[in-house]
């Protein structure tokens, strides 16, 4: 992770800029260059889209001046040409998306998140004998709403997902905060030494919450 206060993070100053890297869609064509050299070819095959799609969206990008043309590799009958962010990290004001309150800029870009988890979640579920919705009275005396996701797919796949509301002491909850923090900190490690071609190697959607509810 980048510290914020590290100097190397970019305060964008234009609203185009600031249009293209919060909108969902927009931002995962920039994502491939992003303190990354890439061709066209290269980022459209990361993304798994259409030559022309990535073509229209790299000058998209290099317009608003979010890219930059770092070399270019002659072979015969074209030139290659090689792209990567002006910057290596960006900051975004909220002042200058055109979202109109926080939360509607947190729903948008939190969608493609959710949807995900959603089809993975509905997945795991229906490799269960007995899929379907169950309400029981939990230790703590609340009324507890639970799917009962297996703890394993058929193919071998692990499989852990719980929510639920807590009811915590302020050091309790300082405490968890940071063994969850750990655990993420533990998958991104791992994340980053496996080589997605792996046949062993399968994509996870590992996600952590601990939020305070608003009174």
């Amino acid at each position: 992770m980048i510290p914020v206060d590290s100097g190397s993070v970019h305060t964008v100053t234009n609203s185009r800029q600031a249009q293209l890297l919060t909108d969902p869609k927009s931002k995962e064509f920039f994502k491939p260059f992003l303190a990354t050299e890439r061709s066209v070819t290269q980022a459209a095959k990361e993304l798994g889209c259409n030559l022309n799609t990535m073509l229209y969206r790299v000058k998209i990008l290099q317009a608003a001046k979010l890219i930059k043309v770092t070399r270019r590799e002659k072979r015969k009958g074209r030139e290659i040409k090689y792209y990567r962010s002006v910057h290596d990290a960006y900051f975004i004001p909220f002042r200058l998306t055109s979202y109109a309150t926080l939360e509607e800029r947190l729903e948008v870009q939190g969608e493609p998140i959710f949807a995900t988890l959603i089809r993975a979640y509905a997945h795991a579920l229906r490799q269960h004998d007995r899929f379907g919705n169950y309400v029981f009275k939990g230790e703590a005396g609340g009324v507890v709403t639970t799917d009962l996701v297996p703890d394993v797919l058929p193919s071998g796949l692990p499989v852990a997902y719980s929510d639920f509301a807590a009811y915590l002491h302020k050091g309790e909850a300082l405490e968890i905060a940071g063994d969850l923090r750990k655990v993420f900190e533990r998958g991104l490690e791992a994340s980053k030494n496996a080589k997605p071609s792996d046949p062993k190697t399968h994509q996870y959607l590992l996600m952590i919450a601990l939020l305070p509810v608003p009174e």
